[in-house]
């Protein structure tokens, strides 16, 4: 059995050789749930950012992806998002290597703790190609709250090229996948999608 070298190689089929993961695909993931009301900072800065050329995934995480989760972070203090952290868990299994975004629910740190509640990553291509790596890192980040004494269930993720967003969930050993897409033009739907999210770690 071929191990991947890191998160970014994982694919759906080395989450079920190498993590014993399956998948299934469900239809409205996280309804139903209520719009949340974008402030104006963010629909100005979204308006601005987007007219900058965002031809890769380092572009569509700063520009795009890291202000809608800092307008998360101020509606909800207590969960806080780190950025291109390196995030070595498992090196046998080749849980390792830099995750864009993960959050984690322990309020007032500079440094990451337990327990990290939900993934994000930013791609520059098609999303369902990336279902595998952001799977690996929320199957990393279970173990991580375990080592820690935190027994999370649950862990949330999502793939997103931006203007695009696709919702996963981790329980037990299925990664189950969003059928239904959110996206930038729909912002209140969207972040009312990730307050979801939120809300079931409060």
């Amino acid at each position: 059995m071929k191990i991947p070298s890191s998160y970014r190689y994982y694919k759906m089929a080395d989450l079920e050789t190498v993590c014993n993961i399956g998948q299934k695909e469900v239809a409205n993931l996280l309804e139903p749930f209520a719009d949340l009301t974008p402030t104006d900072l963010l629909i100005a800065t979204l308006k601005r950012n987007l007219r900058m050329p965002l031809k890769n995934e380092k572009a569509k995480s700063e520009f795009i992806v890291a202000p809608i989760l800092a307008e998360m972070w101020e509606q909800n203090q207590r969960f806080k998002p780190f950025s291109g952290l390196t995030f070595n868990i498992d090196a046998s299994k080749g849980l390792k290597g830099v995750c864009d975004f993960l959050v984690s629910s322990k309020a007032d740190i500079s440094d990451l703790e337990k327990p990290v509640i939900c993934i994000f990553e930013a791609k520059n291509d098609a999303i369902e190609d990336w279902y595998g790596q952001c799977g690996a890192e929320m199957y990393a980040a279970r173990i991580f709250n375990e080592r820690e004494g935190n027994d999370i269930k649950i862990i949330y993720g999502a793939v997103t090229n931006g203007f695009t967003w696709q919702f996963l969930k981790l329980e037990n050993q299925t990664l189950f996948i969003d059928s239904q897409r959110y996206g930038t033009a729909n912002l209140p739907q969207l972040l009312g999608a990730i307050q979801k999210i939120y809300d079931f770690y409060k």
